[in-house]
């Protein structure tokens, strides 16, 4: 039997990227393979911002911070030189492949350009075959993350990626082959949920993202926190059926924040007895089995989305960003399990390649 050494970002605190991990394990397992997980990296993305319309000016410590790790390539050898140990060491186990993905793990910034040149670099060392597995592609790379990431991509076995933009980008930036694959939380099972649901499931999303993502599609003209968190009020309040639950819940801990200030608003007004509000982030089986009951989902999020989706509920997403847009294109009106019979014969050529 097989043994796969899987990376990808499960331990972040984003349902979505648990989603993603328990999906590719589930493949693995029907495929009749072992594995083994570990961060892709041990360092986040920076924080998605707060979302108080007010700013708080930075000590001169963090300044003079700042503006070391401006200089791209300062940052980068400083991070490789801090965490190529536990990467060297996670490689040297007798594995028959590693497994980068899924999520957007080919993305400037932090620590993801040295993470995937490091796993790929000791990867060849350990003759390992790498494969890049339901990952997406950023775009805007400084010079030095696109000769990391290029070096990374020519060692690599095969690439399969969860959108047709992402193939193009993996061309037009680093002239690497790549192909398409579904998300891999597809190839979670779903939970039997009732045969009546009701209700509404809100995911508000982080005021952060939006200001961030909202110029690559048509978004409402948003100025602040407070606008922002109305527009939520009132999209929810036009959705829901009264008598019916509107339940807020979060897949991350940002978004949790959001969730809490909306339903303050939602207890106000006269829907009160219908709102419920689950605080923090659920394990991702809690979360699924909330979906399982719940009619419709509303979200900013791809993954409450897919899970949604996965689960039975009808989607009702936000378009905020060009990642959602991406979503109701790819998967909207496929077959779940169409998507999982992809994704399992990809799997299934992994876990055969070199026999």
């Amino acid at each position: 039997m097989k043994t796969f050494l899987l990376v990808n970002e499960n331990g972040s605190d984003n349902i979505g990227d648990h989603a993603i991990n328990e999906g590719l394990k589930a493949l693995l397992s029907e495929a009749g393979c072992n594995y083994v997980s570990e961060p892709y990296s041990t360092t986040h993305t920076a924080p998605e911002g707060s979302n108080a319309d007010e700013s708080v000016s930075p000590t001169l410590s963090q300044k003079l911070r700042k503006t070391l790790f401006k200089f791209k390539p300062f940052y980068l050898l400083m991070w490789l030189l801090k965490h190529k140990g536990r990467i060297k060491q996670s490689c040297s186990g007798n594995y028959d492949g590693i497994i980068i993905g899924g999520g957007q793990l080919i993305l400037s910034g932090a620590a993801f350009p040295p993470a995937l040149y490091a796993w790929a670099r000791y990867a060849k060392k350990n003759k390992i075959p790498l494969y890049l597995l339901g990952v997406g592609c950023g775009e805007h790379f400084h010079r030095s993350e696109t000769w990391l990431i290029s070096k990374a991509l020519t060692t690599t076995t095969r690439i399969c990626v969860r959108e047709h933009e992402s193939v193009v980008k993996l061309d037009n930036y680093f002239t690497a082959n790549a192909e398409f694959c579904p998300d891999l939380a597809f190839g979670l099972q779903p939970i039997v949920g009732q045969e009546t649901r009701k209700g509404l499931m809100v995911g508000m999303t982080d005021y952060a993202v939006f200001k961030r993502y909202r110029h690559e599609v048509s978004a409402p003209k948003v100025e602040s926190y407070q606008e922002y968190l109305t527009v939520w009020y009132d999209k929810v309040l036009a959705m829901h059926t009264p008598g019916t639950p509107i339940v807020l819940a979060s897949t991350t801990h940002t978004d949790a924040q959001c969730n809490r200030d909306l339903y303050q608003r939602l207890s106000a007004s006269a829907v009160s007895a219908d709102v419920r509000l689950i605080d923090g982030v659920l394990p991702l089986e809690a979360y699924r089995r909330e979906l399982s009951v719940i009619d419709t989902v509303f979200s900013g999020r791809m993954h409450s989305l897919i899970l949604g989706k996965i689960e039975g509920a009808a989607i009702q997403p936000w378009v905020i960003s060009k990642k959602i847009e991406n979503f109701l294109g790819l998967y909207a009106d496929k077959d779940i399990i169409e998507l999982k019979t992809q994704l399992q014969g990809i799997v299934r050529e992994i876990g055969a390649h070199g026999e």
